[in-house]
């Protein structure tokens, strides 16, 4: 498991790779041509998901995991770089550096544990994967409840108007983000997992049954 980023007064030194990626020369100036190639790569086939276990699986492993950590980190380097502009503005998210990171290290950790444990179980039928599965739920709530601390500091990531156009993108890459991880809880809740725990309430009910 990689260490959480650096803090300063748990605000990270912001990435000069990551501001380059987005064209951030300063917090008012915008390359656009960088600013161009990265919203291009935030553009995803949205075609229906498999519904066969295996395949649905490999889709969200592609289309969500390491795609969103890069987003969030990016969100929080441009976060970081604005905060340092804009902290005297009362219009300004404070606190939103934080909540990022506080989103990042709960995706992070959720997609471990995913990869490494309930994945697995469910691919191969593993009896425990429904115990495994009632606990990603759990977790799935406590990440939506960062989301919404997130929309509600930045105002359904409306940009106030005399916003900068690096305030601009940062809300971008946290609508995207936001987006992103509310669909791949979608998945895995409504399609993923609801067999597995379908079938072990049915079988848990056969057990206990008495017929006449």
């Amino acid at each position: 498991m990689r260490p959480p980023p650096e803090r300063l007064d748990l605000i990270p030194a912001a990435d000069p790779a990551a501001l380059r990626r987005w064209g951030v020369s300063d917090c008012g100036r915008i390359d656009r041509r960088s600013l161009t190639r990265s919203l291009s790569r935030l553009q995803h086939d949205e075609a229906a998901p498999p519904s066969e276990t295996r395949l649905l699986v490999r889709h969200i492993r592609e289309r969500y995991h390491q795609a969103l950590i890069g987003i969030i980190e990016d969100a929080i380097a441009l976060a970081t770089a604005c905060e340092k502009t804009h902290s005297g503005n009362a219009l300004w998210p404070h606190g939103l550096s934080d909540q990022l990171i506080e989103i990042l290290e709960a995706v992070e950790h959720h997609q471990q544990r995913e990869d490494a444990v309930v994945f697995p179980m469910l691919l191969v039928g593993d009896p425990r994967a429904a115990d495994a599965v009632r606990m990603m739920e759990a977790e799935h709530a406590g990440i939506r409840a960062r989301l919404d601390r997130v929309l509600a500091l930045t105002g359904g990531f409306q940009a106030p108007t005399q916003a900068c156009a690096s305030w601009r993108v940062l809300y971008v890459l946290c609508c995207k983000a936001d987006v992103d991880i509310r669909e791949q809880i979608r998945l895995e809740e409504g399609e993923l997992f609801t067999p597995c725990i379908r079938d072990s309430t049915e079988a848990q009910v056969c057990a206990t049954a008495t017929f006449t």
